[in-house]
């Protein structure tokens, strides 16, 4: 007898169906096909022990087992339930309704109890967007998709759930995870708390704010100062500032977590933005993506949320430039031996470093001992075309004794304040974007540029002034148009003025003052 059972891949965000197809015969074999992985073809010895737990059994007949799309390698124990479920229909043990309307991932353990997998929010996207009615997850995992309306997505704790929703549906709706099934309900944003405020910041009020303009546009930031400064502390305030992500973005991102085997779900999306700090040590794999399928890494994982990364110039060389091109296009394509994936990677840089190896090069109260060449091997690890494509620019200097012990944190803006401005700015870009495939000005594309960044003629005047005093490239044009566009917003002005577009200049140049030409 024939069976036909429907369960899903992954290769990177996007989701393919594989029919596994169970025929059983006369005769006294077991053959799978199909291009199955290692852990796909263990399975048997899985399976064979969780039937044995309900009563059932791995038939002593010919089982042909093929895992369609046949040209596409299966990797993972995820279709381990599926398989079951073929073999049960297929020799007749067990009789289903219709397994034509149901996805089914879930690894089996030996006693029949159901183990997480990867990728279970992508999968039921994809389900619902081909038609399934149902998903069947392990209960873990099914709750990623606790705020999809789109499908029914059953959680599962043993094969014995499994069976009795494929034997009656109707009658299993205590098993459904997420609004689809109407017995969900809405992920609610918990109570935000954060150990690192801007309120603890004392002084260095330049700095913070270049930073909320950054928060308020999802622009790149670098901070150069001297060890002690700040630059860490700051950095590490930023997600106490930025907006919790729209549904959008939160699918954008749980996907890859989903993806990475990362997602702690607790019923709903992430809303939260990731906040990555890869030490400088870090490979080019555990930031590009590694492994032999492309796994998502750090620049992916920060994908609408921070990358920041400490000492930026004691990172290998190798690792920064591959910064560029996810940096210029919110995307990165990984290339292995045997798979090609994308994963988008619209990321917040934030990066800190010493003007030299002991950090004392522009300190007036401590004596640089490093040498110029050691000062510029150290330097050159930055390229020009990556320091092009860092939006603000930085000096942290010193904190003052007066600040550092009479400041004590009192008089300080707290975060909670800065926070409001940035969301009232991110509002004013959600509605500005709306229909557009990107949320901030940062992300702006070169070709929408002249329409959401419009300068008058005074304005058009200055930036051509500007442009030969200081040599700036045309990259650098452009993302100083963007940081203009920011700190309008912040203002609530519709209109980028003269002072916004000097205070743009100001914080991408790192020039102490305001320009005036």
């Amino acid at each position: 007898m024939l069976c036909k059972v429907f369960c899903a891949g992954c290769s990177g965000l996007e989701a393919f169906t594989v029919t596994v197809e169970v025929d059983v015969t006369e005769g006294i074999s077991f053959f799978m096909v199909g291009l199955p992985g290692s852990a796909v073809k263990e399975s048997q010895q899985r399976i064979s022990s969780a039937l044995l737990r309900y009563g059932y059994r791995i038939p002593g007949r010919r089982i042909v087992i093929n895992l369609a799309p046949a040209h596409l390698k299966k990797e993972g124990s995820s279709f381990d339930v599926a398989i079951a479920i073929g073999i049960l229909s297929a020799s007749g043990q067990v009789s289903f309704k219709n397994t034509g309307d149901f996805i089914i991932l879930g690894e089996l353990a030996l006693d029949g109890s159901i183990r997480e997998i990867t990728g279970a929010l992508p999968v039921a996207l994809y389900a619902a967007r081909q038609g399934y009615k149902y998903c069947i997850f392990p209960y873990v995992s099914a709750l990623e998709a606790g705020e999809l309306e789109e499908i029914k997505v059953f959680g599962v704790r043993t094969l014995r759930d499994v069976i009795d929703i494929l034997q009656n549906p109707d009658h299993s709706a205590d098993k459904i995870v997420n609004n689809g099934g109407g017995s969900g309900s809405a992920c609610m944003v918990p109570a935000r708390d954060f150990s690192y405020d801007f309120s603890q910041v004392k002084g260095q009020r330049l700095a913070k704010k270049g930073l909320e303009i950054a928060a308020a546009g999802g622009h790149n930031v670098i901070m150069i100062g001297s060890p002690g400064s700040g630059k860490t502390f700051m950095a590490k305030c930023l997600p106490s500032i930025l907006p919790v992500m729209s549904r959008e973005e939160a699918l954008e991102t749980s996907k890859i977590y989903s993806v990475a085997g990362l997602f702690s779900a607790s019923g709903g999306l992430m809303r939260e933005r990731p906040f990555r700090q890869p030490h400088h040590t870090a490979t080019v794999q555990s930031l590009a993506g590694s492994g032999v399928y492309g796994l998502p890494g750090e620049i992916s994982l920060a994908h609408n949320g921070v990358l920041f990364l400490d000492e930026f110039a004691e990172f290998d060389r190798r690792v920064l430039e591959i910064l560029r091109q996810p940096l210029e296009d919110g995307m990165i394509h990984i290339c292995r031996a045997r798979t090609r994936v994308s994963y988008p990677a619209a990321f917040m840089l934030v990066a800190a470093m010493n003007p030299c190896p002991c950090g004392y090069l522009y300190d007036e109260k401590a004596r640089c001992v490093c040498s110029s060449p050691a000062v510029m091997r150290y330097l050159s690890k930055i390229s020009g075309p990556l320091m092009d494509r860092i939006d603000i620019q930085l000096d942290i200097s010193p904190v003052p004794a007066e600040d550092m012990v009479n400041g004590g944190g009192t008089g300080e803006e707290a975060g909670g304040i800065i926070a409001e401005r940035v969301k009232k700015a991110r509002d004013l870009q959600s509605k500005r974007y709306a229909g557009e495939n990107f949320y901030t000005n940062a992300q702006i594309p070169p070709s929408l540029v002249g329409k959401y960044c419009r300068t008058g003629r005074a304005e058009t005047a200055f930036l051509k002034k500007a442009i030969s005093r200081f040599h700036i490239s045309a990259r650098g044009y452009v993302r100083i148009l963007k940081i203009s566009r920011t700190i309008a917003d912040l203002d609530g002005d519709d209109f980028i003025s003269l002072g916004h577009i000097s205070r743009a200049i100001q914080f991408k140049l790192r020039l102490n003052d305001s320009v005036n030409i």
